[in-house]
């Protein structure tokens, strides 16, 4: 139930920015006075926007942006995933290209904050596809990939006005992993905690070789796990746990993400997921105006 709602959260999310954005940028004590902001932009190319189903555009960045620029704000956070489904280096392109859209349109604002420059900050996380998602039938990016992927952003970036930051692709390899697990896993966590493996969300304490003897002594390969693509029709060691939303919806999103289709979110049109049951009737009363 937890699960379900925090989806709807995240479906909202997005509606509710432009109020939120023009309602706080215009206080004197909201996020404005203290000069920077938060977009979850997510992909650099409406296209790959489209796959995920972001339901995002550059006109709603833009606008965002525009409101938070004219009201005191001078910097500009943009969050980005790497190594999604259906990606090519022009995505990734245009992830510096939308950095630098955001720069421009700062120096275009007339209101925009006087003897201050920009600062637009890049964070891209490696994507890890999960269980109970439309993307869980795909592979994840190998980290060679990742990484030469991670040297081209940088090698788009042209101004001094914005900064990259992105993950470790080792650590996102054993999210990945223990992500789309079984229960045969239980004994390379025993394993690896035995020879040293603890506060492993610590950078200082993180060490990959360490895992990958521990999925060696029990003889399994972590990329059957995380580097293969997954049968629509194959059984997977989360099919017995029931979140609500049907396998088959999951297939038909898939699908619809490859096409670079978008659905509806919820409080717009119900996409039939099979999660209402989980409330005994209808998720929203469409006859109201949710928006």
């Amino acid at each position: 139930m937890l699960k379900f709602f925090q989806l709807l959260d995240v479906l909202f999310q997005e509606h509710q920015a432009e109020a939120d954005e023009e309602q706080q940028a215009g206080k004197p004590d909201g996020p404005a006075a203290h000069g920077g902001q938060c977009k979850a932009a997510e992909a650099g190319t409406q296209r790959l926007r489209d796959v995920i189903n972001k339901n995002v555009t550059w006109e709603q960045i833009e606008r965002g942006c525009r409101i938070a620029f004219s009201e005191g704000y001078t910097s500009v956070k943009l969050y980005f995933m790497m190594g999604l489904p259906t990606e090519t280096l022009d995505d990734i392109k245009g992830i510096a290209d939308t950095a630098q859209q955001v720069v421009d349109l700062f120096y275009k604002i007339p209101n925009r904050p006087k003897g201050k420059g920009v600062q637009v900050t890049i964070s891209v996380a490696c994507f890890v596809p999960k269980p109970d998602t439309p993307f869980q039938f795909c592979a994840q990016d190998r980290r060679e990939s990742l990484r030469e992927k991670q040297k081209y952003l940088l090698s788009c970036v042209h101004s001094r006005k914005i900064k990259v930051n992105y993950h470790d692709s080792t650590t996102s390899v054993l999210e990945g992993v223990f992500a789309k697990g079984d229960r045969r896993l239980g004994r390379v966590i025993e394993t690896a905690f035995e020879n040293g493996a603890f506060f492993d969300t610590w950078e200082e304490y993180f060490n990959y070789d360490r895992w990958l003897d521990a999925f060696k002594t029990c003889g399994l390969d972590p990329d059957f796990y995380n580097y293969r693509t997954i049968g629509l029709d194959e059984v997977t060691p989360w099919d017995h746990l029931d979140v609500g939303v049907t396998k088959a919806h999951l297939v038909r999103e898939y699908n619809k993400a490859l096409e670079a289709k978008t659905t509806q979110p919820c409080n717009r049109q119900c996409s039939a997921c099979g999660a209402n049951k989980l409330i005994g009737g209808p998720c929203f009363d469409y006859s109201k105006n949710l928006l």
